[in-house]
């Protein structure tokens, strides 16, 4: 009995700043997915904005950029906001009224 390992593949683009794969949305993939509609849709080229999840630059990427990669995306974790500051103590110091 031999067993398989199914690769995992992600449809993406390539980062323009650090080469990173980008993996796109559902929705921008699926466009690409219907051979019949491929044809159309090279004649206008359809662009979308994304963000790499590496370097944190946005650019615009056309849809004839999207490739296969193998493996799985690389998952970043998320920042948390930072906690608001004040700069100075407001102790002893009273609201000015406004004229």
């Amino acid at each position: 009995m031999t067993t398989e390992k199914e690769q995992q593949t992600f449809r993406g683009v390539v980062c323009l700043h650090c080469k990173a794969a980008i993996p796109v949305p559902a929705i921008v993939g699926s466009t690409q997915s219907s051979g019949i509609e491929a044809e159309a849709m090279e004649a206008r080229s359809q662009v979308f904005n994304l963000r790499c999840p590496v370097c944190h630059k946005e650019k615009p990427y056309r849809t004839k950029e999207i490739v296969s990669f193998e493996g799985t995306p690389q998952t970043v974790p998320t920042f948390e906001s930072p906690a608001p500051m004040r700069w100075y103590s407001q102790d002893g110091l009273s609201r000015a009224a406004k004229a």
